[in-house]
């Protein structure tokens, strides 16, 4: 019986992206990027990386004002007159966000649920409407060479978590738009004013030295330093075989959450205080209180989910890239408590 080939022509019609990454920030490096989601944890970090090398970078977001601390550092990442912040996004409006990609042959989503949401009407929005709506744009718009598509370890549509239930929808909703698409999956990013260990400090301040946690800890992360992710975009944009590839980002090392938590009161030299609350009830108490960035539904959630790249899956070093261990990342980001407190500050207190 002749065997039949299938090929996906979608995948390989457009042009092949030409970057070159020997200049500075004012050296045109070929891309033209614009970037959803910039004013997250992770945008300053993506947005960084492309304007290091002489990228131009259009940022969109629904702040109403520039002057705001976390849009206005985007400035510093590239060089004058290569950088734009589009204020009032709205994501409602289709013509819009063709209009945010007019002149780019780049496109990144770093959407995310920031507010942590409750009910799932509101992830579906951030993780299934809108990047369908960006992807469709990415399709009608022939100078789009490459769009990165940001998703979560973990997703899954039999998760409990809302938010990893419709990030996997998302994916699907991405490819079937814009085969052309790289799906990334980074495990928890570790970084300035990340969700895992500044998460662990904030929770520290406001519950008295002590974190909240609703089970025993076992569950397991694979973090990885941000500055690695932002390596492997990058070098995704310039490797033609990532396109409509899927990748999960994680670092060297599987830890449990409890060797996180000493691990980081190592590093600060204190012991873990660990509060331990029945899962239901905090869930119940979650229900009834402001949906708190540092206490939600959602963190209680996937808490005790394991976070980790699944065997047989594409990888970082797929990407060329050598991540730092945690411990190494840590140092990075720690210096600053280290030297502020100088291992005596009321927030580490015995």
């Amino acid at each position: 019986m002749q065997k039949v080939l299938r090929f996906n022509f979608g995948v390989l019609s457009r042009p092949r992206l030409h970057i070159f990454d020997k200049g500075s920030k004012h050296t045109p490096s070929g891309i033209r990027a614009t970037i959803h989601g910039g004013t997250s944890f992770s945008g300053i970090y993506m947005g960084g990386m492309l304007g290091n090398i002489g990228s131009e970078l259009i940022f969109p977001h629904n702040h109403q004002y520039n002057y705001e601390d976390h849009v206005r550092e985007l400035k510093t990442t590239s060089g004058p007159g290569q950088n734009w912040l589009l204020h009032d996004m709205n994501y409602d409006n289709k013509e819009m966000i063709e209009w945010t990609m007019k002149n780019s042959n780049v496109v990144v989503n770093l959407l995310g649920p920031r507010k942590h949401l409750k009910n799932r009407k509101d992830f579906e929005w951030i993780n299934i409407t809108v990047p369908k709506r960006i992807a469709e744009a990415c399709a009608k718009n022939p100078g789009v060479i490459r769009l990165i598509h940001f998703s979560a370890c973990g997703a899954n549509p039999h998760a409990e978590s809302l938010d990893l239930q419709t990030k996997y929808i998302g994916e699907q909703e991405v490819l079937n738009a814009f085969p052309n698409a790289t799906i990334f999956r980074p495990s928890v990013m570790v970084g300035d004013n990340d969700d895992f260990a500044y998460h662990w400090q904030v929770q520290k301040r406001y519950f008295h030295n002590f974190n909240i946690v609703p089970d025993n800890c076992q569950a397991k992360r694979q973090p990885i330093f941000v500055q690695d992710v932002a390596q492997a975009m990058l070098n995704a944009l310039k490797m033609p075989e990532t396109i409509g590839q899927t990748y999960e980002l994680g670092g060297p090392h599987v830890y449990t959450l409890l060797e996180c938590y000493e691990m980081f009161h190592n590093i600060v030299q204190r012991p873990p205080k660990l509060a331990h609350v029945d899962k239901q009830l905090l869930l119940k108490i979650a229900q009834y209180i402001p949906n708190w960035k540092y206490f939600n539904i959602d963190y209680i959630l996937k808490h005790g989910d394991d976070m980790v790249v699944q065997a047989g899956s594409k990888t970082i070093d797929d990407l060329c890239v050598r991540p730092l261990s945690l411990t190494q990342a840590l140092q990075n980001i720690f210096w600053d408590i280290q030297a502020r407190y100088g291992g005596s500050s009321e927030l580490y207190e015995r």
